[in-house]
């Protein structure tokens, strides 16, 4: 069987991942002097926690090209390597690097063109084409499809964040913070696309489902929250009662610590698979 491997940008539960035999190599997050391991040494909880309390914002790094070499050695055989968004981060061209330190290593790596489940919806169809003993090629036209039909929407709590990390100016953050903006932005091949600006949360989690069901009908969805389970929950079972023909249940995952650092907590998002009939080709 071909083995999936990814990266903990993927947000996929570590029990899918267990199920479907994906292997997931950790991203790093440093805390000043301090160095973790996503999802392995350090929690998302503790994460967050450690966001809000943090005086300077976490950086995240790559897993180096040693641990890919050593990852790839390690698993063997096929290997089809399913990654973040290249244009916003350097894993997947490391990754290739460190494929090309073990000369007998048969590796085939795709750009998810997105991260968190956006990334981690292509990477378990992929995994259960495998699993049917699906070749690399059928593996690639799976990923492809699935690229293609997956949307990735999130409704921040506060541009706050994105100014401590240089993607917004001061002044556009001092005023979303007067003004109380919450903008709704798409995340999509490699891009970030504002939705909308919104004034309070009732009216950002209305947006956000409002969104949702403009997509039309539905093969998959995951809710994805940033510290701020409760109304994620409350959120996916809203989704599953008014929803139809979900073909699994609703995944809800805290966003990955790329994410968090740029969106702080209290965020929302969703990650959809839209069903095969609604996107034209």
């Amino acid at each position: 069987m071909i083995s999936i491997v990814t990266d903990s940008t993927s947000d996929i539960p570590p029990d899918i991942a267990r199920d479907l035999q994906i292997t997931v190599i950790p991203a790093h997050v440093i805390f000043g002097e301090e160095s973790f391991d996503d999802g392995v040494t350090l929690t998302r909880e503790e994460f967050y926690r450690r966001l809000k309390t943090s005086k300077s914002l976490p950086t995240t790094s790559t897993p180096s090209a040693g641990e890919f070499a050593e990852l790839y050695r390690r698993i063997g055989g096929e290997i089809v390597s399913i990654h973040v968004a290249a244009r916003w981060s350097s894993l997947l061209s490391v990754a290739q690097l460190g494929a090309s330190l073990v000369p007998e290593a048969r590796v085939t790596f795709f750009d998810s063109g997105k991260l968190a489940m956006g990334l981690g919806w292509q990477v378990i169809l992929a995994a259960r084409a495998a699993q049917q003993g699906k070749s690399v090629a059928d593996l690639l036209q799976v990923l492809k499809d699935a690229k293609r039909r997956t949307r990735l929407f999130a409704a921040l709590d506060t541009l706050e964040y994105l100014r401590r990390s240089g993607r917004v100016n001061a002044l556009v953050a001092r005023f979303g913070r007067l003004l109380s903006i919450k903008p709704l932005i798409e995340v999509g091949d490699g891009e970030v696309t504002l939705i909308d600006r919104v004034r309070t949360r009732r009216a950002a989690l209305d947006r956000l489902k409002a969104t949702t069901y403009a997509l039309g009908p539905l093969q998959s969805l995951a809710v994805l929250h940033t510290a701020n389970l409760e109304t994620a929950l409350a959120l996916a079972d809203e989704f599953a009662m008014s929803i139809p023909n979900l073909r699994e249940p609703i995944i809800v995952c805290e966003a990955t610590t790329a994410v968090g650092t740029h969106v702080g907590p209290n965020g929302l998002g969703i990650a959809a698979v839209v069903a095969d009939a609604v996107v034209a080709e």
